[in-house]
């Protein structure tokens, strides 16, 4: 399949799983994904810039697209602090973790604020690039709530699960399969 044609397959709204078993295929699908939309990419690594703390990191993209702070800081601070609440993490883990830098996170927690970063900028589409990959299963479960929760925010936008192989995880089964 093209990148064109799966550019013609995606709806809004809709969850879709890509295999894209070769690394330049991945990198192409997400060139083209790009282009078609605002989009947000939780990756393997989480994707944070090391040399920044993980609240810069998770304010900066809201300030660089939109050229100045769409709301204030203490309502990014509020809207981030309850996305991670939503995803189990306490009050006063939430404060540790935007202290930290990228490095002294776990796989897991540079995914999730990968997705709370995500979730501040309001993308059209959501990819979830080897979501589970390397993640105990205790883990994948956890990663496994963040569609969810895009879902319930944005209920009219995208999300596209990319991976190499395909994962087995129970609720992804649903969503239809592309394999490029």
């Amino acid at each position: 399949m093209s990148m064109g044609e799966l550019q013609m397959r995606l709806n809004a709204g809709r969850r879709y799983r890509v295999i894209a078993g070769r690394p330049e295929q991945r990198a192409a699908l997400l060139r083209q994904l790009r282009a078609t939309a605002p989009l947000a990419v939780v990756a393997p690594r989480g994707g944070l810039i090391g040399n920044l703390k993980v609240w810069e990191n998770l304010v900066l993209p809201v300030e660089y697209h939109a050229g100045a702070l769409r709301a204030p800081l203490r309502s990014l601070e509020a809207r981030a602090e309850r996305l991670f609440r939503a995803l189990g993490v306490a009050q006063e883990r939430f404060v540790e973790l935007c202290g930290l830098l990228p490095e002294r996170l776990t796989e897991f927690e540079r995914r999730l604020a990968a997705f709370v970063r995500g979730m501040l900028a309001e993308p059209e589409i959501m990819v979830y690039d080897g979501l589970f990959d390397g993640l105990a299963r205790n883990e994948a479960q956890k990663a496994a709530r963040f569609d969810p929760l895009y879902l319930r925010h944005f209920p009219f936008r995208t999300a596209v699960y990319v991976d190499s192989h395909d994962p087995m995880m129970p609720g992804l089964e649903a969503h239809p399969v592309i394999h490029l």
